[in-house]
């Protein structure tokens, strides 16, 4: 039934590629119940209830992102061997498992285990690294407006869910709110994937971007090489991608290096601050309210943005834009730092969303574009190790500082130094060369 489902929407009108990226903004909605931001409105009540510090509470993050980052390398070769169907709808069902064992759990060491759990699988076999690198196959002239249109159901969910999540916890008690979160990702996640998912539109007899012709028809040609002297981007795009670059070959290259390096330590920043805003935030006085509304804001600003963010890359340069957000991220979070009143703490969310929105696309447009798409999971699967032990090394830094310290001044501090770094490693790298004999070995996928 799926099956016949699939081959008839791919002789449809609308490109499969955008059913894909359906698929994955559904996803991105539930998912967000155990992202840094939702993560800072259960912190407290979970610490008051069972006594424990911030600091053990975030423990739970950095053993399932440690969890995340230690399966990175498999996953990453199943997507490009095998597809994202049947891992990401596992992945989705485990997810939801996760949250209904929150629901019940009475002590530090169970809240780890299934904690940890569900944020493996969310960072993981369903996390945005290979979500949007399975959409990186789909589309190459168009990559960064459907990485864009992708990222949206975390948008969706932040400014939906945030003060739902918050009134449930208020009505009724953050174990039910968990429960919410599990049903809602067996209906928006497990079953859209389990239907939708598929590997390259090669093998529905596509091209990527919905490209006139079939898959057979990939290989240029003297027609198909006027038309490119007609169109210069789709022309450097189709070189790029007859270019891309394997595992091995990235290794040898020092942008593989410098990008990992970037994508770690703003992965450290990211996570201090949107794991400690909402706390930070009533620590100087602001409302539960108030503050909870601050990942509603941050959420307004990624998503009005994020389109915005695509339609230039795809204009221009992604590694211009990207180097722009992380600028905009910089002075974000020197806001959130500094903010002490209500108005304040809107203004520096609604800014440092904007920038979030901007780095979370532009990053994998970045690596699509220095590597090519034909095995990019293998690649991200590598380099998402450290980027998710930089996730997993942000939000406990941060806490521990605020234990010995009583306050977020030298984390946010160190967070402003590490964007700096991120943005300087970023301006000094460069596309690798095609290695030898690259463009003759040219395999679509």
């Amino acid at each position: 039934m799926s099956g016949r489902l699939v081959s008839r929407l791919a002789r449809g009108r609308v490109y499969y590629g955008w059913y894909i990226v359906a698929v994955v903004l559904a996803g991105g909605i539930p998912r967000t119940g155990l992202n840094g931001s939702f993560f800072g409105i259960f912190l407290k009540p979970l610490a008051e209830e069972f006594g424990w510090t911030r600091a053990e509470v975030a423990m739970a993050v950095t053993i399932g992102t440690l969890m995340a980052a230690g399966m990175g390398f498999y996953l990453g070769r199943v997507l490009d061997k095998f597809g994202p169907r049947w891992m990401m709808a596992g992945g989705f069902a485990i997810l939801a498992g996760s949250y209904f064992g929150l629901a019940f759990v009475n002590s530090l060491v169970a809240f780890y285990i299934v904690y940890s759990i569900g944020r493996a699988m969310m960072q993981s076999a369903t996390g945005h690294t290979l979500m949007y690198a399975l959409v990186s196959k789909w589309f190459v002239r168009r990559r960064a407006t459907a990485i864009s249109a992708a990222t949206l159901g975390g948008y969706l969910g932040g400014i939906l869910l945030a003060p739902l999540t918050q009134g449930i916890i208020d009505n009724f008690s953050w174990r039910h709110a968990y429960v919410f979160f599990g049903v809602l990702t067996i209906l928006m996640a497990v079953i859209p994937a389990v239907v939708l998912l598929r590997r390259i539109p090669e093998d529905l007899g596509l091209l990527p971007d919905g490209d006139a012709g079939t898959a057979k028809d990939s290989e240029p040609s003297s027609s198909s090489a006027s038309e490119a002297q007609a169109a210069p981007v789709a022309a450097q795009t189709a070189t790029s991608e007859r270019a891309s670059l394997t595992l091995r070959d990235a290794l040898h290259t020092p942008a593989f290096y410098m990008l990992t390096l970037m994508v770690m330590v703003t992965s450290v920043a990211m996570t201090g601050i949107t794991f400690h805003m909402v706390p930070h935030f009533t620590d100087v006085g602001i409302s539960n309210t108030a503050a909870a509304t601050t990942i509603s804001l941050l959420t307004v600003g990624s998503m009005v943005s994020v389109f915005g963010w695509g339609f230039l890359a795809d204009r221009t340069s992604a590694k211009l834009m990207l180097m722009t957000a992380l600028v905009l991220l910089e002075i974000g979070a020197a806001l959130v730092a500094n903010s002490t009143t209500e108005w304040g703490a809107y203004a520096s969310s609604a800014i440092f969303g904007v920038g979030m929105a901007g780095y979370l696309v532009l990053s994998e447009v970045v690596w699509a574009d220095f590597f090519g798409r034909k095995h990019l999971g293998s690649i991200r699967g590598v380099t998402m190790v450290f980027q998710l032990a930089g996730n997993a090394s942000g939000s406990l830094i941060a806490a521990f500082m605020f234990d010995v310290s009583g306050s977020y001044d030298g984390a946010f501090k160190m967070i402003l130094v590490l964007y700096a770094v991120s943005f300087t490693v970023l301006l000094i790298a460069r596309r690798p060369k095609t290695p030898a004999g690259m463009l003759a070995n040219n395999d679509v996928g």
